[in-house]
């Protein structure tokens, strides 16, 4: 059965208009773009993870890669991995890298760049063994979201660093509307956060202590998540 918050970034159309104008259009809900967003994920992981020849980064949701290339050619960490639920992005993201001619042979002393399907609900990876992790405009496409984020915690390490963009309800009201008032990973096509202090209390129902968590809004609905282990 087709499960729309699960299986809408499987359909391989999808993956293919993504970085073909899906992408561009968060910038009415206030994504300052994908250069400037890589920016400021590095610069929020430079303390934990950057110059460290065996520190491992995680772009979860990577969907096409459009932040796994540039977490990569950025050569400041050991590894890089791109996960993502969707067959069909990775595939998209494989095309991308293989096309640019700094990712497609990486040569020693360089990041180490590495893509995996997985489910972020179900992380198979240790515990305490990922100096940060990065998920840009992906939270709201998480089906079971208190699962998701207790996986995120569990595998970074001590002082590791999560990075978050998501948008806010206001962004799909619209769709919202269409749906009639039900909801539920079957109906709803992405969750729907209504308040800063929502996203917020999730990160710590996660693990994260509640002094370690920034939440801020850019724009009309664009949120920018910050939380330390």
């Amino acid at each position: 059965d087709y499960v729309p918050m699960r299986d809408l970034f499987t359909n391989p159309s999808v993956s293919f208009a993504y970085e073909r104008g899906w992408r561009q259009g968060f910038a009415a809900a206030g994504f300052p773009g994908p250069d400037k967003e890589a920016e400021m994920v590095m610069d929020y992981f430079a303390p934990v993870a950057e110059g460290k020849e065996a520190s491992s980064v995680v772009d979860m949701s990577c969907a096409t890669g459009l932040f796994t290339r540039r977490l990569a050619k950025s050569n400041k960490y050991g590894r890089v991995f791109g996960c993502d639920y969707s067959d069909s992005m990775l595939q998209e993201a494989r095309r991308r890298i293989n096309a640019d001619s700094e990712l497609k042979e990486r040569k020693s002393g360089q990041t180490q760049l590495d893509l995996v399907r997985l489910d972020v609900g179900n992380i198979p990876m240790r515990s305490d063994s990922v100096d940060a992790l990065h998920a840009g405009a992906a939270m709201h496409c998480w089906p079971d979201l208190d699962s998701a984020l207790s996986e995120i915690y569990r595998v970074l390490k001590p002082g590791g660093r999560y990075f978050a963009t998501t948008f806010l309800a206001q962004y799909f009201r619209g769709l919202q509307a269409s749906e009639n008032g039900q909801s539920g990973p079957d109906i709803q096509a992405f969750q729907y956060f209504g308040s800063t202090d929502e996203l917020k209390d999730m990160l710590v129902k996660a693990g994260f202590e509640e002094d370690k968590v920034s939440v801020e809004v850019l724009g009309t609905a664009c949120v920018v998540i910050k939380a330390e282990k």
